[in-house]
């Protein structure tokens, strides 16, 4: 089976399973590979078939499977889907099976979710925003399918203002226009709004200047802002690869507790392909 990646169309995916006896195989139509064997069933959204599964493991599943589903499915490697699948079944016929560590199945998929939590984690110290006649702009290029998880935790910071959150890696954009949400598929933004501008100025010159030379640990700080990101981080221009003694203390990037998207709840943020 081939879906769009989105939460809808796994669980039409997951009734089909059920109703039509289809094998548990599922992938990204962007990721599946295609061959002279494989005859692949592109599934299209059902509203119906969706509904019903969605209120089964409400009423059924334990918080962490919910949580692990969701954000496991967000994960890049093509197999995720697959994995989410079997994981999203062995919940139906046990769910307390998503507590089975000793499950191959169950650790893999634990894993995965945990990846894609952390990133999510990450970036919320990682996001930084030029402005533009009154539009904040920002770019990142993050390891897994996170937009939609940061949705939260900036609306609410940036209520009052205007954002647009752009997923290069993806071509999504999250857009934020007075608290209400809005994610949108396959868009190109011109680079323009992306230039550095006094924000970004003001953010590099604070990044060097709570420097102490004596609590450098490029180590540490390759741990907690790791190289992979740095394109899109403006205060990691022209650093080499190991960080200076002028250069930040090792805590930056940090972020203390932060309230992400609860399993399921995204749904409520409107999308357009």
């Amino acid at each position: 089976m081939l879906f769009d990646g989105s939460l809808e169309e796994f669980l039409t995916a997951v009734a089909k399973v059920y109703l039509e006896k289809m094998p548990p195989v599922i992938y990204r139509t962007a990721d599946f590979q295609l061959n002279l064997i494989d005859e692949p069933v592109r599934i299209s959204y059902d509203e119906s078939l969706f509904l019903r599964v969605q209120r089964a493991m409400e009423e059924k599943f334990l918080e962490e499977a919910l949580h692990d589903i969701h954000y496991g499915l967000c994960h890049s490697a093509p197999d995720s889907p697959s994995l989410i699948l079997n994981y999203t079944l062995a919940c139906f016929k046990n769910p307390r099976q998503a507590q089975n560590f000793q499950d191959p199945l169950i650790m893999a998929v634990t894993k995965r979710a945990r990846q894609v939590s952390l990133e999510t984690h990450r970036f919320v110290g990682f996001v930084r925003f030029s402005e533009k006649n009154g539009v904040y702009f920002s770019k990142i290029e993050p390891d897994h399918d996170i937009l939609a998880f940061l949705a939260p935790h900036f609306a609410e910071r940036f209520s009052t203002q205007r954002f647009m959150i752009l997923d290069e890696k993806r071509k999504k954009v999250l857009l934020s226009q007075n608290g209400d949400i809005v994610l949108v598929e396959k868009s190109d933004l011109d680079p323009s709004l992306f230039e550095p501008d006094e924000y970004i100025q003001s953010w590099r010159t604070y990044f060097h200047s709570i420097a102490i030379a004596e609590r450098v640990n490029p180590k540490a700080q390759k741990r907690s802002m790791p190289r992979r990101y740095w394109k899109n981080l403006p205060e990691t221009e022209g650093l080499p690869l190991s960080f200076s003694p002028e250069k930040p203390p090792d805590n930056l990037g940090r972020s203390s507790s932060v309230e992400f998207a609860t399993p399921l709840e995204i749904l409520k943020y409107p999308r357009f392909d």
